[in-house]
């Protein structure tokens, strides 16, 4: 399989960067309701990013899974607040169901704010959804109206409601959808493990000790390998994942899980060192070291965890791939 992206990738990829890193503000769009902000959204929208999933057909971009995992590293690499991981595993699961015109249209739009969810007690910025895509193993569903709750989160940048569904679920078509989810949300956490990675070693950089920069020290240099290592290690893992769903790949919903224990990993491991090599800066409220940990506990837990992936993996593995 060829990993190389070609030089229209390429552009998506600068292109995302470029945005990402120029309007997103983490501290100030934290402080809106659900993180989200509408006017960033709109841009979004016009920008065809809210749509990257969707067919162009449905006025989406009609992009690959791989293409919009490249858009959803970017986001992560930049901490994007609010509902664009939920809504884009929205938009992807619906276009791979193959259902909802309308809804298609108008969520690419920006008119229709989605969000997706495996378990309707924590849906990630439900207070400001208009719709809830439901990923479960068997029958997906959307569920279109509902109340919300608002619960805690450990994560600042991506609140959680209860959702109370007041008529009934919408099916979502009998095409498995949850690798879609996990390979969306480990594609995100290996922007977000990049981030911290780069916050590390540029700290590293910067920081003198005893008349030298603590980079130079050999144990923040195995600190900084050990990240590096497990960055690029999930980043493969989930390239592998969105081609094999491009692909049509039997065996695509194995790779999934294996980027999303990938990620999980890479980005628990990332952000708890950021902090460590940060000191005692990395564990205050002004720095945004904690925000990274914070991504880290809620998108480990998203549409599984690691010990249900490696079960998963394992199980496969066990019972041959192809059986």
């Amino acid at each position: 399989m060829n990993f190389s992206f070609t030089p229209e990738q390429e552009i998506v990829r600068a292109e995302a960067r470029r945005f990402f890193g120029e309007r997103v503000d983490v501290r100030a769009q934290i402080a809106m309701p659900g993180a989200h902000d509408p006017a960033l959204w709109k841009e979004m929208a016009s920008l065809g990013l809210l749509g990257v999933a969707i067919p162009e057909a449905l006025g989406g971009q009609g992009s690959s899974v791989l293409e919009t995992c490249i858009v959803l590293e970017e986001a992560g690499r930049a901490l994007l607040p609010g509902p664009f991981l939920p809504h884009t595993i929205a938009a992807l699961a619906l276009a791979r169901a193959g259902e909802n015109a309308d809804l298609a249209h108008s969520m690419a739009g920006g008119e229709t704010l989605a969000s997706a969810t495996e378990d309707l007690a924590q849906v990630p910025c439900g207070a400001v959804a208009d719709i809830v895509a439901i990923l479960r193993f068997q029958q997906s569903a959307v569920v279109r109206s509902f109340e919300a709750e608002e619960i805690e989160s450990a994560d600042l940048t991506r609140p959680l409601s209860r959702i109370l569904p007041t008529a009934g679920e919408e099916p979502l078509g009998q095409v498995p959808l949850r690798p879609v989810a996990c390979v969306a949300v480990a594609a995100e956490s290996v922007g977000t493990a990049t981030a911290a990675l780069e916050s590390a070693t540029e700290y590293a950089k910067d920081r003198r000790q005893f008349g030298r920069p603590i980079g130079s020290f050999q144990a923040i240099k195995h600190k900084a390998a050990d990240m590096l290592r497990a960055v690029e290690a999930a980043r493969l893992a989930v390239y592998f994942a969105a081609s094999a769903i491009d692909e049509g790949d039997r065996n695509a919903h194995v790779a999934a899980a294996t980027a999303k224990v990938a990620a999980n990993d890479a980005l628990m491991r990332c952000a708890a060192e950021n902090i460590q090599i940060h000191g005692g800066i990395g564990v205050t409220w002004e720095h945004d070291a904690h925000l990274y940990y914070r991504r880290a506990l809620a998108s480990s837990m998203m549409f599984g965890d690691s010990a249900g992936g490696r079960d998963l993996v394992a199980r496969a593995l066990f019972a041959g791939l192809d059986a």
